[in-house]
């Protein structure tokens, strides 16, 4: 008799304060997505090529969602990285001294190589997250990222 009342209690609190089944269910459905990220101008086997898939808020941020280390190779890398469909800007460089960050000069530029989707330029700074951005849908997909040595 005890447990019917608590359930008389609390099934109708939740129903009125619980999110719905269906919606929780719906995020838990989403399908991830495999991205193929190939890294190539690695100039050496030192260290190793860190790879970052970021979001908007995550970009040239400390740490990105989706990551990757991969043990450098002369010439080019390639990692799996599974991820949630959704708009991100990859960003990679070469850690050769495992330094665990992208060491700069004191112009602030890179003294590692560095590299982002899409290419774009890096004269005057890091691109933004719109010139580096790319759409993952629910299926697999590749990109490849070029390193620039300054």
């Amino acid at each position: 008799m005890r447990a019917s009342a608590f359930a008389l209690f609390v099934l109708p609190v939740c129903a009125a304060a619980c999110p719905p089944p269906a919606k929780a269910a719906t995020l838990a459905a989403t399908p991830a997505a495999t991205l193929v990220v190939t890294v190539d101008n690695v100039r050496d086997a030192r260290g190793h090529v860190r790879i970052g898939v970021c979001t908007k808020a995550e970009f040239l941020g400390e740490r990105c969602r989706y990551h990757a280390v991969v043990p450098s190779a002369a010439g080019r890398v390639e990692t799996r990285i599974t991820v949630q469909p959704g708009i991100y800007a990859i960003a990679a460089y070469q850690d050769a001294t495992d330094a665990g960050h992208l060491r700069r000069t004191f112009l602030g530029i890179p003294k590692d190589g560095t590299g982002f989707s899409r290419d774009p330029s890096l004269r005057f700074g890091p691109p933004s997250f719109a010139d580096s951005a790319l759409t993952v849908g629910t299926g697999d997909s590749a990109v490849t990222i070029h390193l620039h040595y300054f």
